[in-house]
């Protein structure tokens, strides 16, 4: 013969995987499953022969009850019987066979209400929801804020995300960068393309993780949700009713709060020392100005539901010469209507070559020589659908094309999100 004949009960050589429930620091990340070792069985043994064998490669007591599975592939894990044998539970060379120590009801309802893991099929099942996630501070410029990136389940609400984050961060020391109450965290997601912010996901939602996700990340490989820090409970913030209180005073007439009470509300808030220059308001929508405030407009003159920025005006500004023009800037992607970030006010200087406005811009702007060289600059007219007119030359002269109500765009067209 070619072959010589196999023993009826020829050994058989499985791999072998230990699944440990055990949770460290109230962290669920610490449970694992874990490769052990090889074994070579014989077809017509028992299931239940091996469990010595197992007990000792864990130093468990030869009598430890355990559960065992058989890995047919990870959506597909099934319970061995240990009175079966190898040949009856279907085994073959190669199969995986995964144990753990078998819970008491009382264990599993305490894992249960914990919401971790207390067996491997279900460690299985949860990971292959599992995705990691980039958390991005939503005002960075406000604190510094760190990114971070946890791995997450996809099928986790909004609150399971809290607990979950508060958990991870708190007790396994990633509390240093933020170190928060979970209740005064707030998700937002971004504009699949441009990255800029999108809708602020209340903590009422019902969505799970992979929904509040998939408008996020249409043309990106990666899961990413801005996030900010609040002052307040977020279901305090979001029960509450704002109202407008006017102030009578002694007589029937009422108080006209002006925008330079308010500037001067925001500088105490701020602890800003005495400001070198004078403060100025403005309001933006889509990530263009839409109104400077005079210090005698009334508060009022304000619209609900606008961003509002306030800045000290520039020195170049104040000390306007008789040709300087003062032109608005914003941030774009590729295509003027895909605006993202802070527009701001910039002073076109007469005379002065491209060269020198851009330096001053990269100044303005706190860019890294780095970032600056990966924006390109264009004149946009001020209507809809415009072309925008791509600055190419060094040495021209902005102050010598004539703009009257022209916008300055900077094309962030190799960056997905970068802001003022």
């Amino acid at each position: 013969a070619w072959f010589p004949a196999m023993e009826e009960n020829s050994p058989i050589l499985v791999f072998i995987k230990y699944f440990n429930p055990n949770f460290k620091y109230f962290n669920p990340d610490t449970q694992s499953l874990e490769g052990v070792c090889y074994l070579y069985v014989r077809k017509f043994d028992k299931i239940g022969d091996i469990i010595p064998i197992l007990c000792e490669k864990k130093n468990f007591p030869s009598h430890t009850h355990l559960r065992i599975y058989e890995e047919i592939k990870p959506g597909m894990i099934e319970n061995m019987k240990p009175e079966f044998t190898f040949q009856q539970s279907e085994i073959e060379n190669g199969d995986i066979i995964c144990f753990q120590k078998a819970l008491t009801n009382q264990e599993v309802q305490v894992y249960t209400t914990a919401g971790h893991i207390c067996d491997i099929p279900t460690f299985y099942k949860l990971l292959a929801m599992r995705i990691v996630v980039q958390f991005k501070p939503k005002y960075k410029y406000r604190k510094q804020e760190p990114e971070f990136e946890l791995i997450l389940n996809e099928k986790y609400t909004y609150e399971e995300i809290e607990i979950h984050r508060n958990v991870i961060l708190t007790l396994i020391h990633v509390a240093i960068f933020l170190n928060m109450d979970p209740l005064k965290l707030r998700f937002t997601t971004a504009h699949p393309t441009s990255g800029a912010y999108k809708a602020t996901i209340k903590s009422t939602t019902t969505q799970t993780l992979l929904e509040m996700l998939q408008a996020t990340n249409l043309s990106s490989s990666k899961n990413f949700l801005y996030y900010e820090t609040l002052d307040i409970s977020i279901i305090e913030l979001e029960t509450e009713v704002y109202f407008k209180v006017h102030w009578l005073g002694t007589t029937i007439k009422e108080k006209t709060v002006t925008i330079n009470e308010l500037l001067k509300v925001i500088v105490q808030k701020l602890a800003i020392p005495k400001p070198t220059h004078r403060i100025r308001l403005y309001d933006v929508l889509h990530c263009k100005i839409q109104n400077e405030y005079n210090f005698n407009d009334p508060v009022d003159k304000i619209q609900e539901n606008l961003t509002l920025y306030a800045e000290e005006i520039p020195q170049d500004e104040i000390e306007l010469r008789a040709n300087d023009k003062i032109i608005q800037a914003f941030h774009f992607t590729k295509e003027p209507l895909r605006t993202h970030g802070i527009p701001f006010k910039f002073v076109l200087k007469a005379c002065e070559l491209f060269s020198t406005t851009k330096l001053r811009l990269r100044l303005r702007l706190g860019m890294s020589e780095i970032e600056f060289s990966k924006v390109k600059f264009a004149i946009i007219p001020a209507v809809p659908y415009a072309k925008p007119q791509y600055i190419e030359d060094n040495n021209v002269i902005l102050s010598d094309y004539g703009l009257t109500d022209e916008l300055l765009g900077l094309d962030h067209h190799m960056a997905i999100y970068i802001r003022r």
